[in-house]
């Protein structure tokens, strides 16, 4: 499994990449929205991959964070949902739009995305809204300096990246005591998901 790479941008095109990491050229397929944030050619990139297999077909995809590998990963755990679907999703709707989407069973929502139909879009709410956690306690909601809706969208977010509801709790809890100044649910996330990653390190 290859978990990233770091190299020389040397080719861009439309949706895809080359890097030269120590002599070898890797093509990685990319969200249009990564390419537009791309240094000159040239320059180090460094993007989190996923290997995509099928049949004899393997393609490598690639992303700025860890974060939008996973949710690429989640779409991708959905039957029906191809990567290039999946890409698509990911440049036309947000995470917090999505899992937002996802959570209300916003079916229109989803048909605004190209690509996806009425039945992709029932069978994504469907799927991905079963891994959505129930609120948090009431008791965890009072105690903490941010609003329910931001608790409660960031729980939901961890929730679909991976993250049980125990594990979700806990590192809430930490955010609390340790960044009170945060409130977007955006911010939070990020913080959330910066500590996660430090404790599987």
């Amino acid at each position: 499994m290859i978990s990233f790479l770091r190299g020389s941008l040397v080719f861009v095109e439309e949706n895809r990449i080359t890097l030269d990491v120590h002599g070898i050229g890797y093509e990685v397929l990319v969200p249009s929205g990564l390419i537009q944030r791309l240094p000159p050619a040239g320059q180090e990139v460094e993007v989190h991959t996923h290997l995509y297999v099928r049949d004899e077909c393997l393609q490598l995809y690639g992303f700025l964070s860890p974060e939008d590998r996973a949710l690429f990963r989640l779409l991708l755990s959905t039957p029906g949902i191809g990567p290039r679907v999946a890409l698509t999703i990911l440049d036309t709707l947000p995470a917090e739009e999505l899992f937002s989407i996802i959570s209300q069973g916003n079916l229109e929502g989803l048909l605004r995305v190209p690509g996806v139909g009425k039945k992709s879009a029932q069978r994504l709410i469907f799927e991905l809204k079963e891994k959505l956690p129930g609120h948090l306690a009431r008791k965890e909601l009072e105690e903490t300096p941010f609003s329910t809706a931001v608790f409660n969208e960031v729980s939901q977010a961890l929730a679909a990246l991976g993250y049980n509801r125990q594990e979700a709790e806990e590192i809430l809890k930490k955010t609390k005591k340790r960044k009170p100044a945060v409130a977007s649910a955006s911010e939070l996330l990020r913080y959330a998901l910066r500590e996660l990653g430090k404790g599987k390190e």
